[in-house]
Order: structure tokens, then C-alpha cells, then sequence
């Protein structure tokens, strides 16, 4: 097993949980869809997750068609100066297009 180096850290932060679509579904009427509709339980972005193990370079693994407003939405992976952007990487598990299409927008 590998000894982490001192002071390194891994770092996630889920960016989004919920299945291609998000949560609700615009073509969907099941329970939990109705609920997020309503403000009942919370609206979901599409899965992606963002990781580091120094906090300062970071890498999104999947890059939803929510990626944009999911960054806006986190600290960690704004713009740091004039076009310094702590995002060094996205790392695509396949081809889907829920996991795809961010790097389009």
C-alpha cells in the first residue's frame, strides 16, 4: 500500500447526484420528481464529481450538461486570476452523452 506524501490531502466534492436529466426529469411524473417540482426535496444536477489532492489543482470526473452552473456553485473551482482556472483536467469514465456533453457547452 502507498503512503501518502505529507501534508496531501484527497479532496472530493460532488458536484451533481442524480442520473442523466437531473432531478426532476422533464418528461418524468414519478413521486420524487413531483416532490422537486413542489420544493419539497431539494432539485438535482446531473452526476459529476471534482477532485484534488492539494486543493488548489482539480480534476471533474464526467463533465455533465450541468458542469457550468456546477462549478458557478463551487468555490473551489473558480477562476483564480485573469484566466487561471484551478480546473486542470476532466477525466471521462465513457462515451456517454450525460457525461459528455459539458465539455460541448
Amino acid at each position: 500500500m502507498a503512503r501518502a506524501e505529507a501534508g496531501k490531502v484527497f479532496r472530493t466534492c460532488i458536484l451533481g447526484a442524480a442520473a442523466g436529466g437531473g432531478l426532476p426529469q422533464w418528461n418524468c411524473g414519478c413521486r420524487n420528481c413531483e416532490l422537486a417540482r413542489l420544493g419539497e426535496i431539494p432539485s438535482q444536477s446531473q452526476s459529476s464529481v471534482a477532485c484534488s489532492v492539494n486543493g488548489s489543482d482539480w480534476a471533474i470526473l464526467n463533465a455533465s450538461p450541468d458542469i457550468r452552473d456546477q462549478m458557478a456553485n463551487t468555490a473551489a473551482l473558480h477562476p483564480t486570476d485573469l484566466r487561471v482556472s484551478p480546473l486542470k483536467s476532466v477525466l471521462l469514465t465513457n462515451g456517454d452523452i450525460d457525461h459528455v456533453a459539458g465539455l460541448l457547452t
